[in-house]
């Protein structure tokens, strides 16, 4: 846990040649102006807690909270800003992380609405060149919307620093800023700042999948074949077909951090027995990318509280459902959430 201290030196009566006075403590003060005021303070100057920031949200509404700043930094990253009134402990972390989840899974046009809407972006500078930032930015985003993490408060207790490195390993950036007030004799207060930037250690290398590790899973499963088939006919559709560990996820072509279909070879139970297909589907993707209810979902692809794993022959009938669907949708088509 960091601790500041403050000390002042004066010069002694007498000009340079006389010296310096002894160091004289200063005084830390409660930070009650600080918790009042800091919020504001940032929105009027964003340099009060970094270089290179562009506010673009305050009080942003996302699931069922408010995200208190969001901001663009200068490697083109959001930056949820987490403001604590005094001490930051380990709820500030878990509060930041919320929200940075939840702004991931936003679509692009939700979240260009959000502030827009929510959010008068005047208070930040010009509107309308604020609004050109944010449109150009969600263009540029790849398939992952990168999110850093920056917590703002008064102090900080050791299980955040904890925290912030271990997070570190696997790649979530934190950023602790840190603020503390003194008041020297006769002065105006102090307003110190300390910085904890984000971890520099080397990540932890994620494994990259592939198809043929899947297809060769499938392959020992006896279900090759049938996984084949289940990715020709996305591609068909017109859907992004991509590999996980040990299975194959089907999704949007708008915005493939989403799951359509999903499909995983599995041995049999016993020894010599054919292997099986498992198979899930997410009805609200259906119809938020495309404007397919569950009804019309289920009556397609049937219910999911159904056994999905099939073996043997029944594997290429759930196979035919499941093609039959795919091409009555006709995917892709446009929709209110496409680029």
């Amino acid at each position: 846990m960091s601790k500041l201290a403050v000390w002042s030196i004066e010069e002694e009566p007498g000009g340079n040649d006389a010296g310096l006075a002894e160091p004289k403590r200063v005084e830390r003060r409660p930070s009650v102006g600080l918790e009042k005021h800091l919020e504001d303070w940032i929105v009027k100057d964003v340099s009060l807690i970094g270089e290179g920031l562009t506010l673009v949200g305050r009080q942003v509404f996302i699931d069922d909270g408010k995200l208190d700043l969001l901001a663009i930094d200068k490697r083109d990253r959001w930056v949820v800003i987490e403001l604590k009134a005094g001490m930051l402990w380990s709820d500030a972390v878990t509060q930041a992380l919320y929200y940075a989840s939840s702004l991931a899974k936003l679509d692009a046009g939700e979240l260009e609405e959000k502030l827009s809407r929510d959010n008068k972006l005047a208070a930040f500078g010009n509107e309308k060149d604020l609004s050109d930032k944010i449109r150009r930015h969600l263009k540029r985003e790849g398939e992952e919307r990168e999110i850093a993490l920056m917590l703002v408060g008064a102090g900080l207790s050791a299980g955040v620093e904890r925290m912030r490195e271990f997070l570190g390993r696997f790649g979530i950036p934190i950023e602790i800023v840190s603020f503390e007030v003194f008041k020297p004799d006769k002065s105006p207060k102090l307003l110190i700042r300390e910085v904890i930037e984000e971890s520099d250690q080397p990540l932890r290398s994620k494994p990259k999948y592939t198809v043929e590790a899947v297809r060769e899973l499938a392959r020992k499963a006896g279900v090759v074949e049938q996984l084949d088939r289940f990715m020709k006919m996305a591609e068909q559709a017109g859907l992004a077909v991509q590999p996980q560990m040990t299975s194959i996820r089907i999704a949007p072509p708008q915005d493939k951090r989403w799951l359509l279909l999903f499909a995983e070879p599995q041995a049999g139970a016993k020894r010599g027995a054919g292997g099986k297909l498992h198979f899930y589907w997410e009805p609200k993707a259906f119809e938020y990318f495309y404007g397919i209810d569950d009804r019309e979902v289920e009556k397609g692809l049937g219910k999911l509280n159904a056994d999905r794993s099939p073996a043997g022959k029944e594997i290429n009938n759930w196979l035919d459902r499941i093609e039959k669907f795919l091409n009555e949708q006709h995917f892709p088509r446009a929709d209110a959430h496409g680029d």
